[in-house]
């Protein structure tokens, strides 16, 4: 039997380790629950991994899971790469039109469908974070009212990836796109994976411990434009974003009970602002 060789611990998220191990001449990532009480949510990512089917895009191939010391884990395929994140920065403009094409193109919008319990969903999830957020952000505390507000019940059942941030995009050695970092969502809709792509796109949340630069910073409103030229071509276009902006709206409220650092909660601040401001101005021009 070959020997599996560690070779070094990698950030994980979502409290999971990872770390990065050799068998023989091949390289494979494992990613272990952080506590026991995590394992049902890791176990649901792995089959939501292995399950994954998007045309055009790839995921790492799960090579085995199991149980170690009472954690559940499960090993991938390593990726040679880079995050969007990081290609962003030198991404030709020429190119952007066509991968934020890509991730559109592949995304089951086609295939969503209606979900007669969308509206409870949301709002008990929002009912949830209410418990959590204090009375003394005056901000936040508008932002939420703003959500219960809003009727969520256009917003389709779909696969998604859960957490389609651009930190968890690579792009291959060999040009391929995939996807990593499956998450379990409260709820699963393709809108989800739009609104995580505009937290990053039009809030920089994957940038904000770094200074933008103008080039970055004119790379990532391009991306942003091409992203709702995308949705606005569909005849309930504008209907789609004012849903998609109040996702992410509660994506960014999420962030809130877990802020520590002055950077964090001073990007909440502004990306709150920001986000009311869009959903005005959808409610505005309609």
């Amino acid at each position: 039997m070959s020997k599996i060789e560690f070779v070094k611990n990698l950030a994980g998220h979502s409290g999971c380790g990872l770390k990065l191990y050799r068998k023989e001449s091949i390289l494979f990532l494992r990613k272990d629950s952080g506590t026991s009480g995590y394992n049902r949510r890791l176990k649901k990512q792995c089959i939501k991994q292995q399950r994954f089917q998007l045309e055009g895009i790839k995921t790492p191939e799960v090579l085995s899971y199991g149980l170690k010391n009472g954690l559940f884990y499960f090993d991938m395929e390593f990726l040679n790469g880079v995050t969007l994140a990081e290609y962003m920065n030198s991404i030709k403009i020429k190119e952007i039109n066509h991968l934020i094409g890509l991730l559109f193109k592949a995304l089951p919008i086609s295939s969503s469908k209606l979900n007669p319990k969308a509206d409870r969903i949301f709002h008990n999830k929002i009912a949830e974070l209410r418990q959590k957020i204090t009375g003394t952000n005056n901000l936040a505390m508008a932002a939420l009212q703003k959500l219960e507000n809003f009727n969520f019940s256009n917003v389709p059942a779909s696969y998604c990836c859960g957490d389609l941030t651009l930190e968890n995009i690579i792009l291959s050695d060999d040009k391929q796109v995939y996807l990593i970092d499956f998450l379990d969502s409260f709820y699963n809709s393709w809108m989800i994976d739009v609104a995580k792509l505009l937290q990053d796109l039009e809030l920089r949340w994957s940038y904000r411990h770094g200074k933008i630069d103008f080039n970055l910073n004119m790379r990532l409103a391009v991306a942003r434009e091409a992203l709702i030229e995308n949705i606005s071509e569909f005849p309930d276009g504008r209907e789609m974003l004012r849903s998609i902006y109040h996702i992410l709206l509660l994506n960014v409220l999420r962030i809130y009970p877990y802020a520590k650092d002055t950077v964090t909660v001073d990007f909440l601040q502004n990306a709150v602002s920001k986000v009311l401001q869009t959903i005005a101005d959808l409610e505005n021009n309609q």
